[in-house]
């Protein structure tokens, strides 16, 4: 268990044995061995905590959270490499484990999305966004203002990764589904549409892909025919979408319903809007004027609350050096995750509840919980 997380750390930091043996001051052979399952010394425990900031508590916190290769789905592209994807999965399965930590003491939203349960069809995809767009609180043919709040308030986590991944744009998984809870992570310093698409594209893949036997390259397209669904639903894209398609039309389109030109032209062809032959042309004029790498009309980034809420409801601060002093990660990881905390990111109509346990409360000093007893006193 102790090589197991040693291998996670090193696989975050995107080290080679042999760089965290130097770092360490350990010997190569002895990170191999640890990692094999063999016996780790306290001293060489000690050496990869100091050298890598984690609190030598979380090697030894027991088994790492279940989230099989298989069952995480990345938003990434071609060309990722391997141990691009080791790293975000690293990455993510801190934020579970961190998220599953927070649900021992925190009482946050219950998750009110709803998987499809049969073989997934362009028709029932779309009939899938309807319902989840209610199930957010949307109406029918209304834009979704802030995509993540209103994904957080049905109990999904969101949080976000600043580890330098060109590509990688998100990820997701349930956890112990059906029972578990849902945890989508995005790259940061990506453009406010493309966040929403990323967001919207995995919360397809964590209701349309629980039951396995898709191909991954099927389940991709399905996904995304989901997320743009999400953004901008069938009925709305029809009536915005009228002929003559032009792009400062769809510039338009977008920045109401905060989804991109480019998935703006693929929804329009996957609903029927306009041909091969008017799509081809369209993505051509896109290329043109250089909107492939950059398109106009900005779309706010929008910030996850929910995790930094309940953190601050269970130790009192974001601040990152203390919730990592009390959780054995290290600060790097918890900046991370949680990302921007000003106040202002919080402000707005968009409330996310969370609610201490009523039989718990917070250990201020030590980030655990304690028992809470009606005449004040601890156990």
């Amino acid at each position: 268990m102790i090589g197991e997380r040693i291998r996670l750390v090193r696989e975050y930091l995107a080290l080679t044995q042999q760089q965290l043996a130097d770092v360490a001051g350990v010997s190569q052979g002895a990170i191999s061995k640890a990692e094999r399952g063999g016996p780790v010394a306290d001293k060489t425990v000690h050496a990869i905590a100091v050298a890598t900031d984690y609190n030598v508590s979380f090697f030894k916190r027991g088994p790492l959270p279940d989230v099989p290769e298989v069952s995480l789905r990345f938003r990434k592209h071609a060309t990722s490499l391997r141990r691009d994807d080791k790293r975000f999965r690293a990455h993510f399965r801190q934020g579970v484990e961190l998220v599953s930590d927070l649900e021992r003491q925190a009482e946050l939203p219950p998750v009110r999305l709803t998987p499809l349960f049969r073989d997934a069809t362009n028709e029932n995809i779309e009939d899938l966004a309807v319902t989840v767009r209610q199930q957010l609180g949307v109406g029918r043919l209304d834009p979704i203002p802030n995509l993540t709040r209103a994904v957080e308030r049905c109990g999904v986590v969101v949080c976000g990764t600043s580890v330098s991944l060109a590509t990688h744009d998100a990820a997701s998984a349930w956890p112990n589904f059906p029972a578990g809870r849902p945890v989508i992570s995005y790259t940061r310093g990506r453009s406010g549409d493309r966040q929403r698409l990323s967001i919207s594209h995995e919360i397809g893949h964590l209701l349309l892909h629980q039951i396995g036997g898709v191909e991954p390259e099927y389940a991709e397209t399905q996904a995304f025919r989901f997320g743009t669904a999400l953004l901008i639903p069938q009925e709305a894209t029809i009536e915005e979408l009228q002929p003559p398609v032009l792009l400062h039309r769809l510039a338009w389109v977008k920045s109401r319903w905060g989804i991109s030109i480019a998935a703006l032209i693929r929804r329009g062809y996957d609903l029927g809007v306009f041909g091969r032959h008017r799509y081809g042309s369209l993505m051509k004029q896109l290329s043109a004027r250089g909107w492939r790498r950059e398109e106009p009309v900005t779309v706010p980034i929008e910030h996850p609350v929910l995790l930094p809420k309940t953190l601050r409801l269970v130790h009192g601060t974001d601040r990152p050096t203390a919730i990592a002093s009390r959780t054995g990660f290290a600060p790097i990881v918890i900046r991370d995750l949680i990302g921007p905390t000003s106040a202002s990111a919080e402000r707005g109509r968009d409330r996310v509840v969370v609610e201490m346990h009523s039989s718990r409360e917070p250990d201020r000093m030590g980030g655990r919980t304690r028992k809470a007893d009606p005449l004040g006193r601890t156990s």
